[in-house]
């Protein structure tokens, strides 16, 4: 029997996006009669709950049939496993584009490596890997949101934002802290309003903060498709900020307030204007809600249970699930 093997050699406590859709993917294949593995010799995440039925390993040895599946971070040592000669099929699931331009290796450099499939969690990102790139057999798995998770709780009047998503560099200083900083000169009375700065956060640490936050500020920067406004949206956050390329999927007009990075002090007028709106419990906010908590709902975690299942079963034709 073929296993499928996901590679993810980070530390415990890397918190990313990507490290929890990995394990959200490799446990609805194991749960479903796939014998699955992830290999990360650091042990199991510390901030996300694994399940049981999942198998981490700190070594490998893949067989013919089997299927590794890689992610985009191509440096060593997975560069060295990508190159390495192996008889099964060899899939890489790109969560941030971005990352993976920047290795410079050309679609022919991946199909030479052996690369035959391609896993994306949007349209847009799938777009721009068979633009730039001009891979085959390119497979959308869209992320979803836990909405047992991310909900709205009580709601304060506060501004919840995640500060590593934009941090200082060059120079400049981190995003977060800079608008934060423009609001309250421009704008004094601001002050008062709190900001909730999730880090160092445990992923039910997250969504207790957001179910609680009136505003999300959204930095998200060169992604596939970011999560963390989703699932601001299913906390009914009123939404301000960035798509981050990949939200293109889902940002619209009806649904949040998006920018580009150089405007920030439209960002200040905007949030300033919702701090105001919000407590004078204006109608036009709630629709907005109305409209994000909408388009959360339409990123389910049953809509994501069924791409994996066609899209492995398509990958892993020729093989059969465990009974």
């Amino acid at each position: 029997m073929s296993k499928i093997f996901f590679l993810n050699p980070f530390g415990t406590d890397a918190i990313s996006g990507g490290v929890k859709v990995t394990y959200q993917h490799a446990e609805m294949l194991a749960k479903n009669g796939y014998d699955v593995a992830v290999y990360q010799p650091a042990g199991k995440p510390s901030w996300i709950d694994i399940s049981e039925r999942l198998t981490i390993c700190d070594s490998f040895k893949a067989r013919a049939g089997d299927v590794l599946v890689f992610p985009e971070i191509l440096v060593d040592p997975l560069l060295d496993i990508a190159r390495a000669p192996f008889p099964g099929k060899k899939v890489m699931f790109c969560q941030n584009p971005f990352y993976l331009y920047s290795y410079n290796h050309s679609g022919a450099a991946l199909t030479e490596m052996g690369f035959e499939h391609f896993i994306v969690p949007g349209h847009e990102t799938a777009r721009s890997l068979s633009a730039v790139l001009q891979v085959p057999n390119i497979h959308v798995i869209p992320n979803s949101v836990d909405t047992g998770l991310f909900y709205p709780r009580s709601k304060r009047l506060c501004i919840a934002t995640n500060p590593r998503k934009w941090p200082g560099g060059g120079g400049n200083s981190p995003l977060a802290f800079l608008i934060m900083s423009m609001l309250h000169l421009k704008y004094p009375d601001t002050a008062q309003v709190p900001w909730i700065m999730l880090e160092k956060m445990s992923q039910r640490e997250v969504a207790e903060a957001m179910g609680s936050a009136a505003i999300f500020l959204a930095l998200s920067r060169q992604e596939a498709l970011p999560l963390t406004p989703l699932e601001a949206m299913a906390s009914r956050c009123a939404l301000v900020g960035f798509h981050g390329t990949g939200g293109k999927d889902y940002a619209s007009h009806r649904n949040g307030h998006w920018f580009s990075p150089e405007q920030c002090e439209e960002i200040v007028d905007c949030l300033a204007g919702l701090i105001f709106d919000i407590s004078q419990h204006a109608p036009h906010v709630d629709r907005m809600l109305d409209e994000a908590q909408k388009t959360a709902s339409a990123y389910s975690v049953e809509a994501t249970f069924q791409a994996v299942m066609q899209v492995y079963g398509k990958i892993c034709a020729g093989f059969e699930p465990h009974a």
